[in-house]
């Protein structure tokens, strides 16, 4: 059963949208659906996270697609979700009168087998001990209800016909036609089951029975359950660390081997703003994370493989850019679409204009994520390291440049000090990393630079007059990006100076649940700037670090109930609600959880083998 109980089906959704939080995600790395509770899958693309959703209604109630299945009175029935245990297979049950009445079954097919697609979506829809009237719905739509397309009738369901695309559903139910929506109402005994299949790219559609859906279903369980079984995390908050780990591999596009930032595109962060991006792509600043992060688990071999899949698509491009498509399917060029909105947020995008900004923490980013990979044994071959040179050569001519920072500011650039911390942080751990492997290279020219970042910073973003570092150079306000300082090791954790931007964060950008707002500067984009869950996390990994290890778990265990009833997370939360705001579910959060959960898991054990909080709290405080 779910993680928190039970919910009225009516409570599932706020003016036609179904609450992002009440939403499971099912992937095969190819592609991702978000599973209402309601039955109802409202986002979905086709044939890859890149694609054009054919299921889109989380966007537009009105004119995007979706696919649902529910039973047909809704009164007094509540509903549930959960995984099969160590899988990215859901299932959905309909309860009333304390016993469940309907059950459907969710997946996209996985295999090891990356060049073989599954384009599908089986549905496994089964009664327990009562007769029940189900309801299905089904409307496809092609690029965003651009396209024009034909339906015709087969033996077995419908296909769907557009000049780009095409789109079946096979059922052994009788399913009738009204407009674009396939429907029907039946009933269905009690122990009985019956199959639904969405299928993309088929013009053809075969009996149920060919599609050999119980078999898909236990390679699937047996495709997850065999990735699962290779995590060597033992220890606290075990359960919830691997839902993010088969988050984040979910997110992974085995044809490339990169990882979306989120399957979504356009779910606002503050409901009703213009704050809706498209994270169908792959951020370098996230590849340091999702490094370490798989590292930490024990999947050394797929870190190695993700880091050099994506150094191989920066040497194509002749450049390290901001963001990167997984595929070439979707152009970087941002698009305004002529959709609503979930609960009216506009505009939707599609496409990411930030991927034209000069973000400078990208150079020292790519960096990090090499020397993450280093300290947890992975190979660094002389490709790797003359590419550390060349970036450094790069940075070294650009690090004083002003750039649009982590969040992406669509103002004017400005000298923002998280942006040269990470420069400074790649010159330091590049020198650490050579030394450590024993390669050759101009040490003394990176020392000068690391040396004379590290002053800029101490003279020009520290302001005193709020005893913190400030956001950017000249500024009287921090930001909660400083949070990493100590992570960097920039400073001692104890120097008043880190102390004192603490402080200042907690003092001006907390709330009393630690949540963090980004900044209070204001961005130039209408809507509240709401709470960046992974800031929360950082915090968590600070506090380890100053030795407050009761409060770090404390906050931590907080932090897992603002997750939904699946452990998903977000990329934001409101800040006086928690409700999860934003792309959904968001890889960059997942990655926070991993890691503050194993440092908390690391310090609590040598805490169990000690008197008190005291020893050794230092060993966990790097990366």
């Amino acid at each position: 059963m779910s993680f928190k109980g039970l919910k009225k089906i009516q409570d599932v959704k706020v003016n036609g949208y179904i609450r992002i939080s009440d939403h499971g995600m099912i992937a095969n790395n190819r592609t991702a659906a978000l599973v209402g509770m309601d039955g109802t899958i409202d986002w979905a693309c086709f044939p890859n996270f890149s694609s054009p959703p054919i299921f889109s209604s989380i966007l537009d109630r009105n004119k995007g697609g979706y696919f649902s299945i529910m039973p047909s009175s809704t009164e007094d029935v509540y509903v549930s979700q959960y995984y099969k245990e160590f899988t990215n297979i859901l299932v959905t049950e309909f309860v009333k009168n304390e016993k469940t009445i309907l059950k459907v079954t969710d997946f996209l097919p996985a295999t090891d087998y990356t060049t073989i697609s599954f384009p599908e979506i089986h549905r496994l829809v089964e009664t327990q001990s009562d007769d029940v009237s189900v309801e299905l719905k089904m409307k496809p739509v092609f690029n965003y209800g651009t396209v024009n397309y034909s339906v015709s009738k087969r033996k077995s369901g419908y296909v769907f016909i557009s000049p780009e695309a095409s789109f079946g559903i096979v059922s052994d139910i009788p399913l009738d036609l009204d407009g674009g929506m396939v429907s029907t109402t039946f009933l269905l005994p009690k122990r009985r089951s019956e199959w639904f299949l969405t299928i993309y790219g088929i013009k053809h559609l075969n009996d149920v029975e060919d599609y050999k859906s119980y078999e898909r279903l236990e390679e699937t369980s047996d495709y997850w359950h065999t990735w699962s079984s290779k995590s060597i995390y033992k220890g606290v908050y075990d359960s919830e660390v691997m839902r993010s780990a088969l988050t984040l591999k979910g997110l992974f596009y085995e044809p490339t081997g990169l990882m979306v930032a989120a399957p979504t595109a356009s779910l606002p962060e503050c409901v009703g703003g213009e704050r809706n991006w498209d994270y169908r792509f792959t951020w370098v600043r996230d590849t340091a994370y999702v490094i370490e992060s798989l590292a930490l688990l024990g999947y050394k071999r797929e870190a190695t493989k993700f880091l050099y899949d994506m150094m191989e698509i920066i040497e194509k491009d002749g450049m390290i850019r901001t963001i990167y498509t997984i595929n070439n399917d979707l152009g970087l060029d941002e698009k305004i679409l002529d959709m609503e909105g979930y609960m009216g947020s506009r505009p939707v995008r599609i496409g990411n204009k930030a991927s034209s900004q000069l973000q400078i923490d990208q150079y020292g980013s790519i960096i990090n994520a090499i020397y993450a990979l280093n300290r947890v044994g992975g190979i660094i071959n002389s490709y790797l390291w003359n590419f550390v040179g060349e970036t450094l050569d790069t940075l070294a001519d650009m690090w004083q440049k002003p750039d649009s920072s982590i969040w992406e500011f669509r103002t004017e650039p400005r000298h923002y000090v998280y942006s040269k911390l990470v420069a400074w942080a790649a010159f330091s751990r590049a020198i650490e990393m050579g030394k450590d492997l024993g390669f050759s290279g101009p040490y003394r020219k990176w020392e000068f630079f690391s040396d004379k970042i590290k002053q800029d910073i101490l003279e020009k973003g520290f302001n005193p007059e709020i005893n913190a570092f400030s956001q950017y150079y000249g500024s009287d306000q921090t930001d909660s990006a400083l949070l990493r300082m100590p992570l960097f090791n920039f400073l001692p954790v104890d120097d008043y100076r880190i102390k004192g931007t603490i402080e200042k964060i907690e003092k001006d950008l907390m709330t009393p649940d630690h949540l963090f707002r980004r900044y209070l500067e204001d961005d130039g984009l209408k809507g509240r700037d709401n709470a960046f869950l992974l800031l929360s996390f950082w915090y968590v990994e600070d506090l380890v670090m100053m030795n407050r290890v009761q409060e770090a778990k404390d906050i931590f265990d907080s932090l897992l109930e603002k997750g939904n009833h699946l452990c998903l997370f977000a990329e934001e939360a409101d800040l006086d609600t928690g409700v999860l705001l934003g792309n959904f579910p968001q890889a960059i959060t997942h990655l926070g959880v991993i890691r503050a959960a194993f440092k908390l898991n690391k310090v609590l054990k040598i805490n169990s083998r000690s008197e008190g909080y005291g020893k050794r709290v230092e060993t966990v405080g790097r990366m």
